[in-house]
């Protein structure tokens, strides 16, 4: 592989940018940026929520929190970054190289808000047990491992079409 050049330097310092803004732009509103979470949660389960400032959307119960760290913000970051740090350079031309970082980063979205809720969805039924808060976090960590080594090795084994 031959070195990046000058605009493709520059692309990827937009790109760790752009994750830098989006992860601050997405956290500044906790309220909105969990409300398909609690929708999908309403939807599957269906729970209703109290929103709790700072905190997230509790289940009325009392059963579960969906707090702002269930929003799937940091996996985004990484799925977007695993894609164009990974597989931006078998793309050719400046054009087609910008689109596909759009075409990355509303997947790498989409992606994180799909494995996010059925994460969230998974733990549910673990929410009475004693030590319900570890079987999440483990959970969350090989689902989250997993989804970036799906990605990988699906982009890696895909056709680019130059």
């Amino acid at each position: 592989m031959a070195a990046p050049k000058r605009h493709d330097i520059i692309l990827y310092a937009v790109c760790i940018a752009l994750c830098g803004v989006s992860f601050f732009v997405f956290n500044q509103n906790v309220e909105l940026l969990l409300l398909p979470h609690k929708t999908a949660m309403e939807f599957l389960y269906n729970f209703n929520f109290i929103f709790i400032d700072n905190i997230g959307y509790r289940q009325s119960n009392g059963l579960f929190i969906i707090a702002q760290n269930c929003s799937g913000v940091k996996l985004f970051i990484n799925l977007f970054l695993i894609m164009v740090f990974g597989f931006l350079h078998k793309y050719t031309g400046t054009k087609r190289k910008i689109a596909t970082v759009v075409k990355f980063y509303f997947s790498a979205l989409l992606l994180a808000f799909t494995i996010t809720v059925a994460r969230i969805a998974a733990s549910v039924p673990f929410c009475t047990w004693e030590r319900s808060h570890l079987i999440h976090n483990v959970m969350s960590l090989g689902i989250y491992f997993a989804a970036c080594l799906i990605v990988f090795f699906v982009m890696e084994r895909r056709k680019v079409r130059v």
